[in-house]
This record gives C-alpha cells, structure tokens and sequence, in this order.
C-alpha cells in the first residue's frame, strides 16, 4: 500500500509542477504598464520614409491627427491602442511579417494594427476610406466541406434577424455572398492565390467581383501574403473591401474563437472594434498552435459593425476580493465585452459556460480575452440572454490542476479518438492481440488471470464511454464540432485486456512496464505524434529558413497529463488486482514460471 500512496503522491507532484509550470513558459512578458501610465496616442501610423506609399501616410496622418513612427520600435514607445501601417506590398516579406509578429507576441498591452496596403497607392486609400463606409446588417457565413469539422456538404448561411437562411455553396453563390452582405466569414482551404469551395472548385483572384466596402475573415492557410502578385487578400482590398483578415502561414485549424458560423465581428462596436476581436482571437491561436501571432488584418482596426454595445450592464460590483458584473439581453453568438479597469483581473467565470486564465496553456473555444491598455476585452460563445461574469484577481491552484488534467482527457480521449486517433489505436492493438494468441497456443497464459484482464477492459471501456457522454458538450479545446467515436470503446478494450494480460505475466518490472505502455498507447501515441510533427516542422523548416519556428509544442504537452494519469491509474489496478490475486507483494514473491 506504501508504494501504491508513493505513485499517487508522485503523480500528484508532477501533475502540479507541470501545470505551475505551463503557467510559467515562454519568454518574458514586458513590465505591466502603470495606471498612470495611460496611452500617449490612441493611433500610431508606422511607415518608412522610402517606402512608395510614405505620402499616403503622411496624408492618412494628418487626417487623423496622429503621429507617424518610421520604425516598429517607435511605434511601440507610444504605447497605442490602434497601429495603422501603410506600406507598399513589395516592401512585405515573410521576414517582415514574422518580425511584425514576434514584437507583438507577449505584449501586457496588445495593440490593435491593419495594413494599408493594395496594388496601387489609390486603392491603398480607398481601403483606409471604406473602413468609414462599413455598415453592418447583413452578415454571412459560408463553410466549405470539412470532414475534421464533420461540415459534409459547402453551405452558405444568410443571418436575418433571428433565422437562418441556408443555401448550397457555389462559385455563383459564393460571389453572390460577397456582393450582397456586409460582413462575410469564410471557413475552408485556401492559398496565397485562391480559396477552394470543394475538391474541384476555387476561387481565384480574377473571380473576386467588385465589392462595397465589405468586411471579409477566412481561417484558411496562406491567404495573407499580400507581396505576391496573385494575392487573393490584396484582390479582395483592390476591387473595394474594407477589410480582410487572414492568416499569413497555415493555421491548426479548430482553434479560431467564433470560426464556422460564430461571426466574431458582427457585435463589434468602436470601444470594441474588429482589431480587438483579433488580437483576442490572436491569443487564443498563441495557445493553441502558433508560436508568434501570423494572423492579420489588411484594413482599418477601428472598423465596427454597430454602434453600440450589444447588451446593458445592469450590476458591477465587488463581493470581497472578486468583481462581479451581470449584463441583460446579451445576444447569441460570439458576444465581445468590454471590462472597463478589468486587466488587474487575470482570471474569468462566465457562469454556466465556462472559467478561463489568462495565462491557460491550452486554448479555450468558449472565452478568449485580452487586456488593452487598463481594460479587458473577452469574447465570448453564449446562448443570448443574462450573463454574469465573475473576475478574480488569480486563478485558484486547484483549478489550474483540475483544468489542465480535463483538457488533457477530453483531447486524448474524445478529440484525439474522432481525428483518427481509434483507427491508429485499432492498428497498434493487432501486435499485442498477436502476442496473446502466441501465448495461448504455447499454453503460456493463465485463463484466471485472462479472465480478470477481460473483466479490466471491459471495466476501462465503460469508464471511457461514461467519461466521453460526461464531457462530450462540454470540451472546449477546439472549436470543431466534437462527437463519440464507438470504435475508441473498442480499442480501449482490446489494450486495456492486452495490457492486464502481459503486466500479469510479466517475470520482470520491463514486461509490466510494457504491459502498461499498452494499456495507455491511446495517451503516449497521441504524445509523441504530436511532438514529433512539431519538432520536424521547426527544426526542418522554419528556423533554417527564418530563425525562428512557427508553430508552440502546445497540441504534444497537451496529452502529458492524461499520459501520467492513465499510466498510474492502470499500474495501480493491475499491481491492485494481481497481489489480490497471487495473495502477496511483488517484494515477496518469485515470477510465476510458464
């Protein structure tokens, strides 16, 4: 019993200094800014004086009032709330975009920016120009088939008022989307050239029609690289968009807060407008896959939908050391909150739907936040109606703890099972299953002992089921649709049943330390697939060629705490159930000869 407490307090051990630790990764995060030091300068227009579009800047500068800063680190020093950066498309680069992207990254204060940038400095101006033109009442939502987001059939989904209007997605619905509404989201494949429908269908930059003043957000790859001559995001800012917003590299997709049909920018009002909306979905894709921010605006940051909040606040007080704030007629959707004074606040309950940190390693599909300046700006997936937020100046210990383990369960054993984790575990289990078959025509096996490994698996096959109907509407480590996948009950039986029956004929620690690497190849698979995709994809790719990787090692460290739970769980059983059996400890007792 001594060694059975031992591993339970090891685990405990480790699973805290893990998530303490995960609290505590990464690079150092600028000094806060004091209360008193409150912004210098709401904008900022970053350019370079030998740029061809200088003049524009200088122009876009006057009119606004604001200063003109010709090095990033200028910019910066002013601490604003907004970053304008007018620049002509030869003067972008990936270099340049990644140096963008590393001086954000971490920032206390985020700053909202978009580029001025198109093929020619006249619409370059008529992009700044439509950003004042944006109205918001009609809004569009078009996926293309997406079997990993169980989306079967491209769609496009009109939001009228309260209904939804469904229609099939084609080259022809698809530019007609683009001409008719305000505000269009677009969830598919893409390239620098093009956004793909279907299998058989893209869109080209040649088949973007002429647009008024339309506000458009893709999740797809590659889309933002506005410095080639076929840009697909630099077409859309030619023939009259009034914004873009897109990913420079690719993305993970599932961890975008509000992709599909969430509409992330359709409450956005001027406290808190479409560049905030990024810089708090920004966060959410720093937790979940990105290592720098690579997802950008092309147009004004300060562009917003409607005028006004999109809920009343009707209580904001202090119940000892927690805030407590209740909004009414709060709608459905993605719903962006502003927190006057909330960045003190580093932790947030949204009653009934979910708690998050600031600092969470993993993503969150249901609340993303972010602090500008001495405010907090959170997005949140509500069902419409009355909220209460409740903000805490830190995030409890045994939350952290019990969090980061959850995470950990629903991604390796609901997310992880339906993305082909059970067809691999399926795969794996024929070796030990061949292994078993050997044994029992060589008469080597114990039918006891069988039976009790079948009892085990068809035990841990019922935990899982149980565990995956439990969880199943309340995972939030992506934003993909999320369902049961019958045949993980079945992999888990048969590893859990080739496990039980190696540990218990094991004649050394090796052989029940291999039967536990069985039972938990679920946990360890999805470990190290995750970390070894990351790590070739950085170390062969992306920090020979540019010095830095693209991608966090988030999706491999996620599964670390289901991997340790599982491991001593099952080493518990098994050691549990096979000293019951044998009637001693394995300190006193010989290997059983076959």
């Amino acid at each position: 019993m001594h060694g059975k407490r031992n591993l339970l307090l090891i685990y405990l051990a480790l699973i805290g200094l893990f998530s303490l630790g995960s609290f505590s990764l990464g690079e150092q995060v600028e000094t806060p800014i004091a209360p008193a030091s409150r912004t210098q300068c709401e904008l900022v227009v970053l350019t370079d004086r030998d740029d061809p579009y200088y003049p524009l800047a200088e122009e876009i500068a006057k009119a606004e009032k604001a200063p003109v800063a010709t090095s990033l680190k200028q910019a910066l020093s002013c601490q604003p709330i907004f970053l304008l950066w007018v620049v002509s498309p030869d003067s972008l680069s990936d270099e340049a975009m990644i140096e963008f992207g590393l001086a954000m990254k971490d920032r206390s204060s985020a700053v909202s920016s978009g580029i001025i940038t198109a093929s020619t400095i006249e619409q370059a101006r008529a992009l700044w120009e439509n950003g004042k033109q944006v109205e918001g009442y009609s809004f569009i939502a078009i996926n293309a088939p997406n079997p990993a987001a169980h989306i079967y059939q491209g769609q496009i989904k009109h939001f009228e008022g309260d209904q939804v209007i469904e229609q099939a997605l084609t080259k022809a619905s698809f530019s007609s989307a683009l001409q008719s509404a305000n505000y269009v989201t677009f969830t598919g494949h893409g390239g620098n050239s093009y956004l793909r429908l279907d299998e058989n269908t893209k869109v080209l930059p040649s088949d973007v029609p002429p647009l008024d003043a339309l506000l458009i957000s893709t999740g797809s790859c590659q889309t933002f690289r506005l410095w080639n001559e076929d840009s697909i995001a630099r077409r859309f800012a030619d023939q009259g968009a009034a914004a873009y917003s897109g990913f420079v590299f690719s993305p993970n997709e599932g961890y975008l807060i509000g992709e599909f049909d969430g509409l992330p920018f359709q409450y956005t009002w001027p406290d808190f407008p479409i560049g905030h909306v990024i810089q708090a979905q920004n966060h959410g894709t720093l937790q979940g896959f990105a290592r720098l921010p690579y997802q950008h605006l092309l147009g004004d940051p300060r562009i917003a939908l409607q005028t006004e909040p999109p809920y009343q606040l009707a209580d904001d007080r202090m119940e000892g050391d927690r805030r407590v704030l209740r909004f009414q007629e709060a709608p459905a959707g993605v719903v962006p909150i502003q927190v006057e004074g909330g960045a003190a606040y580093h932790f947030v309950q949204a009653q009934g739907i979910t708690k998050a940190a600031e600092k969470d390693l993993f993503y969150n599909s249901h609340l993303q936040m972010v602090n500008i300046q001495q405010d907090k700006f959170i997005l949140l997936v509500h069902d419409g109606g009355d909220l209460t937020l409740y903000l805490h100046s830190n995030a409890p210990w045994y939350w952290i703890i019990g969090d980061l383990l959850l995470d950990s369960l629903d991604h390796t054993l609901i997310f992880g099972q339906q993305s082909s984790g059970d067809l691999l575990a399926l795969g794996f289990s024929v070796v030990p299953i061949l292994w078993v078959g050997r044994q029992l025509l060589k008469k080597r096996l114990s039918y006891p002992k069988i039976l009790l490994a079948i009892a085990i698996g068809f035990g841990a096959s019922v935990l899982q089921g149980a565990y995956v109907l439990a969880r199943l509407d309340q995972i939030t480590i992506t934003s993909k649709t999320v369902v049961f996948s019958p045949l993980s009950i079945l992999s888990v039986f048969l590893l859990s049943t080739c496990g039980a029956i190696i540990f218990f004929h094991a004649r050394s620690w090796l052989g029940r330390v291999l039967g536990l690497l069985v039972a938990t190849f679920i946990s360890w698979s999805v470990l190290t697939f995750g970390l070894l995709m990351i790590a070739a994809i950085n170390l062969l790719g992306f920090i020979p060629e540019y010095g830095t990787a693209l991608y966090n090692y988030s999706l491999g460290l996620l599964p670390v705490s289901a991997f340790l739970f599982t491991f001593i769980l099952y080493g518990l059983v098994f050691w549990y159930i096979d000293s019951m059996e044998k009637g001693g400890s394995y300190e006193s007792r010989q290997p059983t000869p076959t």
